[in-house]
């Protein structure tokens, strides 16, 4: 029987809008794709009540019927927009010149510490099973305020210099960039869901990246990966930015765990203490202060002391490789690296 409730609320969820799509504007669909949702909840759900009233109502039929209604409004999505946006994904031609920075003759990769893919894969499972209950209500929140994609892709930089799909969940408007290109989103963003203001604020968006985690795209702890055609940009003005690139990038990492926004030049200076100093015990140690920022629900530290020294370091322009002791010479920064 519940097989047929969940068929039917997907059929009721289709049917007022399946037509309409094609020929109407994307506000006005967007609204026929949330009232075709609580209509399929209504339809279904008033004459069950009625018939059950005065005996208690399982919460598990209701939310089989809820989910139903909410597949069929994915489903009538999804044939427009998709349930992932791919974002902005850069030509072969911009992945090739970021690979030719990280050549291994110039930027060899970093030794893993023992147990860290260990870590990772422990701890992305743990993580999913924790909280993947969370998802669906994400999903929802974000689908209703505006249908469309739920999920999010960046085209970002990863381990030597590969582009690779980074998934959250979607935090803006679907098409932000449709205008204006590939650009970093500033604090106070306008293109920004209301629902994702919540989500950036808890990092609640970055739950799909223990996806990568598992896949090894990631690590839980690590340089934050940007996107490529952001990183070409900083690997052209910034001496020894690639260094960033030779080992795996991260969920949490010192730079977003002691102060969110920062130009191009300091990310690498933290980025490269962290490689310096990286460990299993380490990766612990920043976890424990990434669960506090994310509980918090706080951008910046101003108060707390830096859990390790940045060092700055010396880059050799001719191989874009660096050292430890001396400081480099300033360079061009873009603004919302």
């Amino acid at each position: 029987m519940n097989y047929w409730v969940l068929l039917l609320s997907i059929v009721l969820a289709l049917l007022p809008a399946v037509v309409l799509t094609s020929l109407i504007s994307r506000t006005t669909r967007a609204w026929i794709c949330r009232i075709a949702f609580l209509v399929s909840v209504g339809l279904i759900l008033s004459p069950w009540l009625w018939v059950r009233l005065g005996y208690d109502v399982p919460a598990r039929a209701a939310l089989l019927i809820v989910t139903g209604a909410f597949a069929g409004g994915i489903v009538l999505s999804a044939a427009t927009a998709g349930i992932v946006e791919d974002n902005a994904p850069p030509s072969l031609g911009v992945q090739r010149m970021v690979l030719a920075y990280h050549a291994p003759s110039t930027v060899p990769r970093r030794r893993v510490p023992r147990g860290k893919r260990l870590l990772d894969i422990v701890g992305a499972s743990v993580g999913l099973a924790l909280t993947l209950p969370l998802w669906p209500i994400i999903g929802l929140l974000i689908w209703f305020e505006e249908p469309g994609p739920v999920f999010f892709t960046k085209n970002s930089v990863g381990l030597g210099g590969a582009t690779f799909r980074q998934f959250k969940f979607r935090s803006m408007r679907y098409g932000a960039e449709r205008l204006t290109g590939p650009v970093a989103s500033p604090a106070g963003d306008p293109r920004t869901l209301r629902v994702g203001q919540r989500l950036r604020r808890w990092h609640l968006d970055e739950l799909p990246e223990l996806i990568n985690v598992l896949g090894g795209t990631m690590s839980l702890v690590g340089p934050r990966p940007l996107r490529t055609i952001l990183v070409l940009s900083h690997l052209r003005t910034v001496p020894g930015y690639a260094e960033r690139h030779t080992v795996r990038p991260g969920i949490a990492c010192l730079a977003q765990i002691e102060k969110f926004h920062m130009p191009p030049q300091e990310r690498l200076e933290k980025d490269l203490a962290y490689i310096q100093h990286q460990s299993v015990m380490f990766d612990l140690r920043l976890l424990g202060r990434a669960v506090l920022t994310t509980i918090r629900g706080e951008r910046r530290y101003h108060s707390d002391p830096p859990l390790v020294p940045s060092n700055r370091t010396t880059a050799d322009p001719a191989n874009g490789s660096g050292g430890p002791s001396e400081p480099i010479e300033h360079a061009g920064q873009l603004p919302g690296a």
